[in-house]
């Protein structure tokens, strides 16, 4: 983290967003308050997307246009069924 005054700031405004915009936090102090900069990823954008793997287990998965789910009855559990 790294701690400017209002008066630095203004000198190297541009630097210093290059620096939040890497990643760095950036404290200004006027006034005695502390202005924090840090830099923010915009909502519902993820950088990669989720592993599932080890929630997803079927078989085939490559193949999930070609398989569908078979329902045997209450208390009874889903099976997988070929669709072709």
């Amino acid at each position: 983290m790294k701690t400017v005054t209002a008066t630095g700031a203004r000198k190297d405004w541009f630097r210093l967003l290059d620096e939040v915009a890497g990643g760095e936090v950036v404290v200004i102090e006027r006034g005695g308050r502390l202005l924090e900069l840090r830099r923010r990823e915009p909502a519902g954008e993820l950088r990669e997307p989720p592993d599932y793997s080890d929630v997803l287990r079927v078989p085939d998965a490559e193949e999930a246009d070609t398989w569908g789910w078979e329902w045997q009855g209450p208390g009874k559990p889903l099976r997988p069924r070929r669709t072709r």
